[in-house]
């Protein structure tokens, strides 16, 4: 029992022992980062902070905040004091530094005109790119006699709500030509798409018509132009946007759009012949019973032992190796870290060979998924090819650890409670102890939401983000274009792509396991409350009220 407290106390305040000799000698790395924001959390003088501190290669605000309290550097201390600062604090600071450092577009919104143009008069003879600043002071934004080019760029700068507040409305022909010429259009296209709060805007946005841009904000104007009617501007957008991909799943994706708009059969044929296995062409080889082939699940061995890329550092200078070996070399690695234990890191170098004909599809963690149902074990494996390619030695940039990337907060709490106990962080490299973990982590995930893309998105961006996403007016809800609109306009980025690459995964992993399912059945149950989330079921039966039988 003691030893479980002793534990507990160690995992709450991050003091798994990490030493400046840890840290001393070891290449410039996120592997490295990790050690030193470590080393930061720990009962340690300033002097070794200021020795740990000086060694990462790219400090942001977080290690700036975290080396504050540590240091005696009378300047850093002071820096991010008043980036802290609150907007309370902003009308009583009287050093201008410290006032420049504690103003941003979401303080400078709360503040009342003449009080931004106080601030303003008082730091432009010093600072420069403050004009945000004062044309937050301007009535009305995207408008005839406004100034588009500080607007814009005070669109771009500023928050969500405040962009929904002063920015959306309907504009002018004029205006919209003007800024389609300004540098920062393709962002507000993107923004004002992927907001569905943005409806007057993005009503403007569906009149936009010929031009040239890059291929994403091109496919931004044809989603939305679709969602307003206007096939015509839809459909050119589309077909600038197929000439100017270049990633196969983004051509797919084009092509997969333009056969919604033009229901073109050939069109559909052309993405079924796709070599790239994502959720498009996954649709279409169903539609057209076309079994997804050109895969591997396994790879002959026969040696025992190997490397199983569990070693952050090590596992970090072989990446390296790997991406500066040409592909028709790369067989000589293959060769060099051959054994049954090797299975992950062999197949992510045969993978990188024959990219993007062939794919890896292997399952090298049998071991610790015994007693897990092949509905889960699909999931679990999905998610983790698309976390880590199956490399239990990685360590994203915030600090995500091993094969299933579980952040270092979600660690402190399952340990707390988890009888497969860790003693540093380092065990997260393990399978051994990451895949239980991320198992327990799934638990809460999977008692609220029901569909694979779902438990995607919460899995990357939280179960918050992802309940809020679902309930928002509009989204995910039965119509022509639908849930395939829906899934193109999730405002997060990384969790919108996170979603469709993890679908596409748990489809091929559902097959591998003697589960075929049917990724338009998948589709279907998203606009589907009782068959895809327990909050919008929920929502529902309150709305509806007791039944007449009550």
């Amino acid at each position: 029992m003691k030893g479980t407290l002793l534990l507990s106390a160690l995992l709450a305040s991050h003091l798994f022992g990490v030493t400046l000799n840890d840290i001393n000698g070891k290449p410039a790395s996120r592997e490295k980062n990790f050690l030193i924001w470590q080393f930061l959390h720990q009962d340690i003088n300033a002097s070794d902070a200021s020795d740990a501190f000086y060694q990462i290669d790219s400090v942001n605000e977080r290690f700036l905040a975290d080396y504050a309290k540590k240091t005696d550097e009378l300047e850093i201390r002071y820096t991010v004091e008043c980036l802290q600062k609150p907007l309370t604090a902003l009308k009583s600071i009287e050093e201008d530094d410290c006032l420049m450092l504690a103003l941003s577009p979401a303080k400078a919104q709360e503040l009342r005109n003449d009080e931004r143009e106080t601030i303003a008069a008082r730091l432009e003879t010093r600072f420069a790119n403050l004009e945000w600043l004062r044309t937050m002071n301007q009535e009305y934004h995207f408008g005839t006699g406004s100034d588009l080019k500080s607007s814009l760029k005070l669109f771009l700068i500023t928050t969500p709500p405040y962009r929904q507040e002063h920015f959306n409305h309907l504009i002018d022909e004029d205006t919209l030509s003007t800024l389609t010429a300004l540098s920062g259009f393709n962002q507000l296209v993107y923004l004002t798409a992927t907001d569905p709060k943005m409806d007057q805007l993005q009503y403007s946005l569906a009149k936009v018509s010929g031009g040239s841009y890059d291929s994403m904000t091109h496919f931004y104007l044809a989603v939305n132009a679709l969602k307003y009617g206007r096939n015509d501007n839809a459909l050119y957008h589309l077909q600038e946007a197929k000439k100017k991909v270049k990633s196969p799943m983004e051509k797919d994706k084009v092509t997969f759009w333009l056969y919604r708009l033009t229901r073109d059969e050939s069109t559909l044929q052309e993405l079924a012949e796709s070599l790239d296995i994502n959720m498009y062409t996954l649709y279409a080889k169903e539609r057209f019973g076309i079994e997804t082939e050109n895969y591997f699940t396994t790879l002959p061995t026969s040696r025992r032992g190997g490397f199983r890329g569990d070693e952050p550092f090590e596992w970090n200078r072989l990446h390296r190796e790997i991406v500066a070996t040409p592909p028709e070399k790369l067989y000589q690695l293959v060769e060099r870290y051959e054994g049954e234990e090797s299975l992950a890191v062999q197949a992510y170098m045969i993978e990188r060979v024959y990219q993007p004909y062939v794919h890896n599809f292997t399952m090298p963690y049998e071991p610790y998924l015994e007693g897990v149902n092949n509905e889960q074990k699909a999931m679990i494996y999905a998610l983790m090819r698309q976390e880590t390619q199956m490399i239990p030695g990685l360590i994203s940039r915030s600090f995500a650890l091993g094969l299933m990337q579980i952040m270092p907060f979600n660690v402190d709490a399952i340990a707390k409670n988890h009888p497969l106990k860790i003693t540093s962080y380092n065990d997260m490299f393990d399978p051994k102890y990451n895949i239980p973990y991320a198992i327990e982590h799934l638990k809460h995930i999977e008692k609220n939401l029901f569909n694979p893309v779902f438990m995607a998105y919460a899995y990357n961006g939280g179960i918050g983000f992802t309940k809020r996403l679902i309930m928002s007016e509009g989204m995910f809800l039965p119509g022509e274009y639908e849930p395939f609109m829906s899934m193109e306009l999730v405002g997060n980025a990384e969790s919108r792509e996170y979603g469709k690459r993890v679908l596409a995964n748990y489809v091929i992993f559902k097959k591998i396991l003697g589960e075929k399912v049917s990724i338009s059945a998948i589709f279907d149950t998203l606009t589907q409350p009782s068959r895809s989330d327990y909050f919008r079921a929920e929502a529902l039966k309150i709305s509806q009220g007791p039944s007449q039988t009550e």
